[in-house]
């Protein structure tokens, strides 16, 4: 009986070691989390870009109609947009430099009849600006060079690998700090989205990133068949790749960019230097309580008895600028600005927004464009070393009028939608039959006579129609981007069709 009682404890004790076991083994055993290192390695192999040196893809793109900030909606979807045929890019990612070409056919921002003319982008080796050099830092080719080059860190993100790595010591922002590129890692150890933040006089901390989809292999390495770059919460660019050449044996031929004056011109940059202005010289009394600011984009200041609405601040340089104006409204007057107007909120015409709302001006604008222009003014300001702003917005009701007066003047700010800019705002003052505007272009000869309607555009078109179904007379209207003479109702006019 006791031999019998020790063979079954035996028998019990080793089922019980046995059910240890089991469960044991059904425990997962703590995982060591990959290096980046590790991470970086898989992704390169699973992307074919272990002898990666250089790379051309084509196929066909579209751009945003007129550019990043010179769209026709404030706020993002930008539905308008251009195509690009023809679209090749090479990536020298030895030497970081890039070349993209193509043909586009587009109406410029005046919607003059729209004409081809050459697609360039050209980022050469020698340039150092972050700026031009995250174009290629955003591909997922040259964010694994950037990676190799600059060293390599890991992270998660709801439940995402991301890999991320810094600029060099001597590529940093103006505030010192230097610039992070991250890239979000899928399941295929595909990359899938690239990002990184860039300094913006306007909007900060300008958040700019790629999306990338539907891989393909093409030449030996993994081909997005489709991209987007996104800035400012909406996509600016896109491509549908078709074909791509891996090192290609003509390299130096396809990164040269074509002759000087061959491509397509890009926007002009700030007027030149010279003597600083003097303030007190540049504003000029063009009716009771009414000045004239002529900066190289101009303001109107207007008069009230606790004090001034001005209407546009744009111009270059933003800072000096916006100075010019306050200290030519002191050279007349003891009174503070209370608002300034903002026609739309084009990249050229809001500059000069950062240091009046640094100076705790309120800012007048369209209703439908407060909300990009809170979200970019509001915008961290880290790279530049700056202070986050705290804008104060007053809006001017969608296609409604905003009208401020007292005993001094009577100033009103209509809202006029346009196919330049659905928020174009517009100023006039029936007391001085005086009026400004900024884009609605009424154009005239060198002679100073108005342009008969064959040669306006749909744009004054659209203006003069408001005017006369508003019954806004007016002797004298001012232009931001001044006109050569004056022009008055009979001008705007002329832009209509004959018969209306």
């Amino acid at each position: 009986m006791r031999n019998a009682f020790i063979i079954l404890f035996s028998a019990l004790a080793l089922a019980a070691c046995a059910g240890e076991e089991e469960m044991a083994s059904s425990v997962p055993m703590p995982v060591t989390p990959a290096s980046a290192d590790e991470v970086l390695a898989d992704v390169q192999a699973a992307m074919g870009t272990g002898n990666l040196s250089s790379i051309s893809v084509s196929g066909e793109a579209w751009a945003i109609r007129n550019g990043f900030r010179q769209t026709r909606k404030a706020s993002p979807p930008w539905i308008y947009r251009n195509e690009v045929m023809d679209y090749t890019r090479t990536i020298d990612l030895d030497n970081s430099a890039s070349l993209a070409t193509g043909e586009i056919f587009a109406h410029n921002l005046f919607y003059d009849p729209p004409t081809w003319s050459n697609y360039l982008q050209n980022i050469p080796a020698t340039q150092s600006a972050w700026d031009q050099q995250l174009q290629i830092w955003l591909t997922p080719w040259g964010f694994l060079q950037g990676a190799e080059d600059n060293g390599v860190s890991v992270s998660m993100s709801n439940g995402q690998t991301v890999l991320s790595w810094m600029s060099p010591v001597d590529q940093t922002s103006p505030s010192g700090m230097r610039y992070t590129v991250n890239a979000y890692i899928n399941e295929d150890n595909l990359i899938e989205k690239t990002e990184t933040w860039v300094e913006d006089e306007f909007m900060g901390d300008m958040h700019v990133s790629a999306v990338y989809r539907d891989y393909t292999e093409m030449d030996g390495v993994m081909v997005p068949a489709t991209s987007e770059i996104w800035q400012g919460g909406g996509a600016i660019f896109g491509v549908a790749i078709r074909e791509a050449d891996a090192n290609p044996a003509n390299l130096a031929e396809l990164i040269t960019p074509p002759p000087a004056g061959s491509g397509r011109g890009g926007p002009g940059g700030p007027p030149g230097g010279g003597a600083a202005p003097n303030p007190a010289d540049m504003i000029k009394e063009v009716a009771p309580g009414v000045y004239h600011i002529s900066t190289n984009y101009n303001s109107l200041a207007v008069e009230f008895e606790d004090g001034f609405i001005v209407f546009e601040s744009g111009g270059f340089p933003p800072r000096a600028n916006a100075g010019i104006i306050i200290e030519a409204i002191a050279s007349v007057s003891e009174k503070p600005i209370n608002a300034v107007i903002n026609s739309h909120p084009h990249s050229d015409h809001t500059p000069s927004l950062i240091p009046m709302v640094n100076a705790g001006i309120p800012l007048i604008v369209s209703e439908n464009s407060v909300d990009f222009l809170r979200m970019a003014l509001s915008t961290p300001r880290t790279l530049l070393g700056e202070d986050t702003l705290s804008p104060e917005f007053q809006t001017v009701p969608n296609e409604g009028v905003m009208v401020i007066e007292d005993s001094l003047n009577r100033l009103e700010i209509h809202h006029i939608p346009s196919l330049h800019s659905d928020s174009l705002l517009f100023a006039y003052l029936p007391n001085h039959r005086l009026a400004m505007q900024a884009d609605f272009t009424i154009r005239g000869d060198a002679d100073g006579g108005t342009l008969p309607y064959e040669n306006q555009t749909p744009l004054g078109q659209e203006f003069a129609e408001y005017i006369r179904d508003n019954g806004l007379e007016f002797d004298n209207m001012l232009g931001v981007h001044s006109p050569g003479y004056t022009q008055s109702t009979e001008d705007v006019f002329m832009a209509l069709p004959p018969g209306n």
